[in-house]
């Protein structure tokens, strides 16, 4: 068989299949068919001498719409060699509308959010039966599973407790931002989380969001938070190592709609207002996500004040409340010397929220010698690869999918990136095109009429419930 990639004299990390030594990979149809010490000819042949090379990256916790910023999401993400990336709130409809033009060559999956007003959900308190129709509906338009999205558009505690409950009976993903309407996104919310999962499997993002220092200490919130972690091992989560949050900035009726802006303008001793938020955009605390048409950025000061009223307040913003102390313990923290971590994933929370370096942010604690190498692909590879029964991603045995990240450690930064075979980042220029979308069977119809590439996920295979 002549191969249509061979990768020679990379340093290959495959925590699954315990490498951490140079090795060549062969390619063929999209699939890892040869990792040898030595492979010969093929159609294309890569010197990566001096190169890390891993199994792809997945940024499981990011956000690709149309609303913060469509085709500039995708390429922001995989300019950075993500091969994957999964959108945690929808609609699933915007990315079986884009995907295919926008997609930058990315693997897609979304996980649907509910929100109060959207779709056939009124108010915050939907009955069993509309919250299992909503997310069964979901499902078959192409979703992997159901966001609760606590923090941003609360559910009551009931309505919360059965999404997850319904979620866990059909075996799909579900995911919390921690709150509901008798709490917040923070400590509160998080002990309220473990609580309603009581008995249940759940994916609960960020923790460090939690950890802010709104009740207390940040770092006396943190303890607080990894002792529940350990003693609830039913819930899994993840973390990142961005200082900026992201959250809407819309107002009505002189009042921000989002509850995390609420809580992030309490926290800066703002008030809860239009008025507030104004002065906060004005003083540099909080920051205006611009839509580009290469690139999002975030905007301060009275640059940002003018685009947010030019947009009638319907812009994303940014604090800076993600504190670097937590952050890092979230990252590297054990359940015992050497065991788990506590905090098993790590993503951005990024796409068109400007933040998307996975790959050079955890880096940077392999350079501070607190991760390993091994460390590193497990939390941006292989564990998102389990959390989301994505089998054949996350590792690169043969028979894997041809997904892999190329990093020059001494710059932190990938530098190349695969995609079913295909070269779909070099040098931060994005290659691919399109894109395939993962879904669960229900979901296949969908990606069908749209005519999208897509692969299928089992999700009954995923971490949630093969623990």
């Amino acid at each position: 068989m002549r191969l249509d990639v061979v990768l020679k004299n990379g340093l290959l990390v495959d925590p699954k299949h315990n490498v951490n030594e140079q090795f060549d990979v062969g390619i063929h149809e999209g699939k890892v068919i040869m990792v040898e010490k030595e492979i010969g000819e093929g159609e294309s042949v890569i010197d990566l001498q001096g190169k890390l090379l891993i199994p792809g990256v997945i940024d499981m916790h990011t956000h690709v719409t149309r609303y913060l910023g469509g085709e500039v999401g995708y390429r922001m993400i995989a300019e950075t060699g993500v091969t994957t990336t999964i959108d945690f709130a929808g609609p699933v409809q915007d990315i079986l509308d884009d995907l295919h033009t926008w997609g930058s060559g990315l693997n897609v999956g979304s996980i649907e959010a509910i929100i109060p007003g959207r779709r056939q959900i009124e108010h915050s308190n939907p009955s069993p039966s509309k919250v299992e129709d909503f997310l069964c509906k979901a499902l078959e338009n192409g979703s992997l599973g159901l966001k609760l999205f606590g923090g941003h558009a609360p559910l009551t505690p009931e309505a919360t407790e059965e999404g997850m409950r319904i979620a866990n009976n059909l075996q799909v993903m579900v995911a919390f931002h921690a709150g509901t309407t008798a709490t917040a996104s923070d400590m509160s919310g998080m002990r309220e989380a473990i609580e309603l999962a009581s008995g249940k499997k759940l994916l609960l993002a960020h923790i460090n969001a939690y950890c802010r220092g709104r009740e207390s200490h940040p770092l006396d919130e943190l303890k607080e938070a990894l002792t529940l972690l350990c003693e609830n091992r039913n819930i899994y989560s993840d973390s990142h190592l961005a200082v900026m949050n992201g959250t809407k900035g819309n107002c009505k009726d002189g009042v921000p709609t989002d509850y995390v802006t609420q809580v992030c303008l309490d926290r800066n001793g703002y008030p809860l207002t239009e008025s507030g938020l104004e002065q906060a955009i004005l003083n540099g605390i909080a920051r205006v996500i611009k839509n580009g048409s290469a690139a999002n950025e975030l905007l301060s000061g009275k640059e940002a004040l003018l685009y947010w009223k030019e947009k009638e307040t319907n812009a994303f913003i940014s604090f800076p409340v993600n504190l670097p102390t937590t952050a890092v313990a979230c990252a590297v923290e054990r359940v015992k010397p050497a065991g788990d971590f506590v905090i098993g994933l790590t993503s951005t929370d990024g796409g068109g929220i400007p933040r998307n370096n996975l790959v050079k942010r955890i880096l940077s604690l392999y350079q501070l010698g607190y991760l390993s190498l091994e460390d590193i692909v497990t939390k941006i590879s292989l564990n998102p690869a389990k959390m989301f029964g994505l089998v054949n991603k996350g590792h690169l045995g043969v028979g894997a999918d041809a997904d892999i990240t190329v990093i020059d450690i001494d710059k932190s930064e990938a530098v190349m990136s695969f995609v079913g075979g295909n070269m779909n980042m070099k040098d931060g220029i994005v290659l691919g095109k399109g894109g395939r979308l993962l879904v669960t069977d229900a979901g296949i119809k969908s990606a069908k009429r749209a005519e999208l590439d897509y692969q299928v996920v089992d999700i009954k295979k995923s971490t949630l419930y093969q623990s």
